[in-house]
């Protein structure tokens, strides 16, 4: 019965407009108040003394632009009156084996994912982040609680729990998880560079689609959220090792 009442809501304009017109407002929102979050940074970066470009500096940038993020994602929620779209509960014992389902498939798509394009020739694309902390690596380290308490849950409630669901709604779980992914994988363009870019893109668009599959199945954002923080934070500590020469 659910599949005939999608099937024949796909016919009207409306359910389009809800799911692909929900989703361009909201990541317009991320990108307008995520850039007037980290301008109204600057001047408190500046009056403590410390350097914009210095380690903390940077880390404090990107605390201020995922503030932005959740800004965006809870107030849409609000102003839409479409709290009911994003559920959030205390983990259970379910929540927490998906959660260590989540983290373990991430970790294994990334290094075998690795593995594979290096055994093919194939290069990924230079790293933002990697490039703003290769002569100041404690930035690295700065960046795990960032990661941790505001990227994750609001990387999380932006693409899987708003826009995930917008799609969800119109179009079903599969198509929503895919377009969800490939919109996740296109906001990360800006944070990487070179010849190997859409092979990243390409990863990229794989764990975005591991997260939303998680988090159909745990039905609660904490889930994806703890995942995607713990994954960043494992990519930050190899980061650190690597740049200080622990890891040769």
């Amino acid at each position: 019965m659910a599949s005939d009442a999608r099937s024949s809501s796909i016919g009207d304009p409306r359910t389009h407009l809800r799911a692909l017109g929900g989703a361009f407002v909201v990541v317009a929102l991320v990108v307008l108040l995520a850039s007037i979050a980290v301008s109204l940074a600057y001047p408190l970066i500046d009056a403590a003394g410390i350097a914009r470009e210095s380690a903390l500096g940077l880390a404090l940038r990107s605390a201020f632009q995922f503030v932005g993020f959740g800004v965006a994602g809870v107030g849409y929620l609000v102003v839409t009156d479409q709290s009911d779209l994003v559920p959030v509960r205390r983990p259970t014992r379910g929540d927490l084996k998906w959660l260590g389902i989540g983290f373990a498939a991430l970790l294994a798509l990334y290094v075998g994912s690795s593995a594979l394009l290096s055994a093919l020739g194939y290069q990924g694309a230079d790293s933002v982040i990697a490039q703003q902390g290769s002569g100041q690596p404690v930035y690295f380290l700065y960046l795990i609680p960032v990661t941790m308490l505001l990227v994750g849950p609001a990387e999380e409630l932006i693409f899987r729990g708003i826009v995930q669901g917008l799609f969800r709604r119109a179009y079903g779980t599969r198509v929503a998880i895919v377009a969800a992914s490939a919109i996740f994988a296109a906001v990360h363009l800006s944070s990487y560079s070179g010849d190997g870019l859409f092979v990243t893109l390409g990863t990229i668009l794989v764990l975005g689609g591991t997260l939303g599959v998680i988090y159909e199945k745990s039905e609660n954002l904490v889930v994806p959220a703890v995942v995607h923080g713990l994954f960043n934070t494992v990519q930050f500590v190899g980061l650190y090792a690597t740049t200080t020469g622990i890891l040769g």
